[in-house]
């Protein structure tokens, strides 16, 4: 893994700020740059992210996403980029796509999880990736994080 340190848009045409996303979006694009940062000095993963998942009522969550952030690391079948952390305002393809693994595992589509993240690890570890994530997306779930905003409907009297 290695950090992008632009601060300008990814080249995608649908390059997304950070501040655009949902609650859980926003937590795991911070988590995931302090781990890749914390990986790179070997620093324990409970003194760089217990406190953000501390305060977020999440800690259980912590260890579930070590798992799924070390299965990224090893079994990478490219070298994976990550934001730097906090310069880069835009989520980097990448990171979506983790984010897109993570949002499709919260509607129970393992499946299309499963098929989004092998664009980047081996697909005989898609499965296990998967579940260490499923209960990741249900403990931000249960903190009260979403990685879908919710829909504002309103009823109008005619």
């Amino acid at each position: 893994m290695y950090e992008v340190t632009s601060n300008k848009p990814s080249e995608q045409a649908d390059a997304v700020e950070i501040e655009t996303l949902a609650a859980a979006g926003q937590f795991s694009v911070f988590a995931i740059r302090v781990w890749s940062s914390s990986a790179k000095q070997r620093m324990p993963i409970e003194h760089a992210l217990g406190r953000l998942f501390n305060d977020f009522r999440c800690d259980p969550a912590l260890q579930l996403f070590d798992e799924c952030m070390a299965l990224l690391a090893v079994s990478a079948i490219r070298k994976v980029e990550i934001g730097c952390c906090p310069s880069n305002m835009y989520v980097v393809a990448d990171e979506n796509i983790l984010l897109r693994c993570f949002a499709a595992l919260e509607r129970g589509n393992t499946d299309k999880a499963e098929e989004i993240i092998g664009e980047v690890i081996i697909s005989p570890l898609t499965k296990t990736f998967c579940r260490s994530a499923q209960l990741y997306v249900q403990h931000l779930s249960n903190a009260g994080l979403g990685f879908t905003r919710p829909v504002n409907l309103s009823v109008v009297n005619t």
